[in-house]
C-alpha cells in the first residue's frame, strides 16, 4: 500500500486544500479550451493557446525552481495561488465586458502558464517536506490521485456548467476553488533544508540542478521518457475541442465527457499507483515498455475513430498510460532527492514534461488544419514509436 503520507497531519490538510484547487484547474483548462475553440472554431487556435498555457513553464520554470530552493516555501504557496486568482478573474472580467478576442484569451494564457511555471517547483518541493522522507513515494502516489480524480469529476461538470449556466459561472466556480488551498498554507509546517544555498549564485544552482539529472544516466532517460510521453499522449489530450465538437459536434457537453474519460483513465492509474505495491526499477522496466507502446499506439485510435464510444474508450486510455507513467518517472526522481534541490530539479523535469506537451499540442493542431485529424495522429504516432524503439536499444546497448 502506498498511503502511508496521510499519517502526516500536514499533509492531510494539505491533501484536502489541493482537492479544492486541483477541481478548480480542470475546470479552467476546460474553460480556456472552449473558449478559443468558441471565439474562432479553430483547431490551430485551440493547439496554441494550450501550448502558450505551457510554454512559459518551458522558459521561466528551472528559475522560478532555483528561487523556491531559496525562498520560504509557505510565502510561495501563498503568491502562487493568489495570482492564480487573479488571473482567473481577470478572464472574467474581460469576458463580463465582452471585449475578450484571440489575443486577450493569448495573453490570459501565458499569464496563467507563468503562474503555473512558478506553482509547479512549490507543490513539489512543499508536500514532500510534509512527511518523512521515505515516505516521499506515497506523496507522489496521493498526489496523482487527487490530480486525476478532479481530472475525471471536473472536465464534465464544466461542460454542463458550462451549457446550462454559461462561461460566467464556470470561471466564479473555478475561482472560489482555489480558495480553500490558499486558507490552509498558514497551517502547515513543512520541513526545512538541513543545507540552504541562499548564498550559492544564481546560474550555478540552476546549473547544479541540470548536472543532478543529466550525469545520472537513470535519471536521463527518465527525462526523455518524461518528453516523448508527454509530446505523443499529452499533446493529444490538448487538444479535446477539436475532436468533441469539430469531429462529433457534440459541443461543451462532449468536451466535457472526452475530458472526463481521460480522466477516468488516469484514475485507475493513480490508485492502481496508490494501492498497488511499492514498485522497484527492476519490477517497472516491463510494463513501462508496455504502457509506453499502448500509449503512442492510442493516439491513432482517438485521431481515426468515428465512433463517439471508441473515441471515449481511447481517450480513457490516454489518460491511464500517461498518470501510470508520470506517477512512476515522477517517484523515480523524487525518492533520493535532497530538500534543498527539490524545487530546481523537478521544475527541470516539468519544463520537460510541459514543453513537450506544448509542442504536441501546437504540433497537432497545425497539422490537423493542413492535413486532417487522422493522417496528423498516424503521423505523431509513427515519429514516436521511432523514437521510443531507439531510446530501448540505446539503453540496452549502455546497460541501462
Amino acid at each position: 500500500m502506498n498511503l502511508v503520507a496521510l499519517k502526516s497531519s500536514g499533509f492531510r490538510l494539505y491533501f484536502i486544500g489541493g482537492l479544492f484547487a486541483v477541481n478548480g484547474l480542470w475546470i479552467m483548462r476546460i474553460l480556456i479550451g472552449w473558449m478559443a475553440w468558441e471565439l474562432t472554431g479553430s483547431a490551430s487556435f485551440v493547439g496554441l493557446v494550450a501550448a502558450l498555457s505551457l510554454l512559459p513553464t518551458f522558459l521561466t520554470g528551472p528559475f522560478f525552481g532555483v528561487l523556491i530552493d531559496r525562498a520560504n516555501i509557505k510565502l510561495a504557496a501563498i503568491g502562487t495561488n493568489s495570482s492564480m486568482i487573479v488571473c482567473i478573474s481577470a478572464l472574467l472580467a474581460i469576458h463580463l465586458s465582452g471585449q475578450l478576442s484571440p489575443g486577450l484569451l493569448s495573453a490570459i494564457a501565458v499569464a496563467i502558464g507563468v503562474v503555473s511555471s512558478a506553482h509547479h517547483p512549490v507543490r513539489m518541493s512543499l508536500a514532500p517536506r510534509l512527511v518523512k522522507k521515505e515516505h516521499v513515494g506515497s506523496v507522489v502516489a496521493l498526489a496523482a490521485l487527487n490530480f486525476n480524480t478532479a481530472r475525471m469529476i471536473s472536465p464534465a461538470l464544466g461542460g454542463i456548467i458550462i451549457d446550462q449556466f454559461g462561461i460566467t459561472s464556470a470561471l466564479i466556480i473555478s475561482t472560489l476553488l482555489y480558495l480553500p488551498s490558499l486558507m490552509i498554507v498558514p497551517f502547515l509546517n513543512p520541513r526545512t533544508p538541513q543545507t540552504p544555498k541562499s548564498k550559492e549564485p544564481f546560474l550555478n544552482a540552476l546549473k547544479n540542478g541540470i548536472n543532478y539529472l543529466w550525469h545520472r544516466p537513470e535519471l536521463r532517460m527518465v527525462l526523455l521518457m518524461t518528453a516523448l510521453m508527454a509530446l505523443s499522449v499529452r499533446g493529444t489530450t490538448e487538444i479535446l475541442p477539436v475532436v468533441a465538437d469539430g469531429v462529433f459536434n457534440k459541443g461543451a457537453v462532449g468536451l466535457g465527457q472526452l475530458g472526463s474519460a481521460v480522466g477516468a483513465g488516469a484514475v485507475m492509474a493513480a490508485i492502481f499507483k496508490a494501492f498497488g505495491p511499492v514498485q522497484t526499477a527492476r519490477t517497472m522496466a516491463l510494463p513501462t515498455l508496455v504502457i509506453t507502446t499502448i500509449g503512442i499506439l492510442s493516439v491513432t485510435v482517438f485521431g481515426n475513430s468515428t465512433i463517439w464510444n471508441i473515441t471515449l474508450i481511447a481517450a480513457a486510455i490516454l489518460g491511464f498510460t500517461s498518470t501510470h507513467l508520470g506517477v512512476s518517472l515522477q517517484s523515480s526522481i523524487q525518492a533520493n532527492l535532497p530538500d534543498d534541490m527539490r524545487g530546481r530539479v523537478m521544475s527541470i523535469w516539468i519544463v520537460v514534461a510541459t514543453g513537450a506537451s506544448a509542442l504536441g499540442a501546437f504540433s497537432i493542431g497545425v497539422a490537423t488544419e493542413i492535413l486532417g485529424l487522422p493522417i496528423s495522429t498516424i503521423l505523431l504516432t509513427g515519429i514516436c514509436l521511432a523514437f521510443f524503439i531507439r531510446l530501448v536499444v540505446s539503453a540496452k546497448k549502455t546497460g541501462g
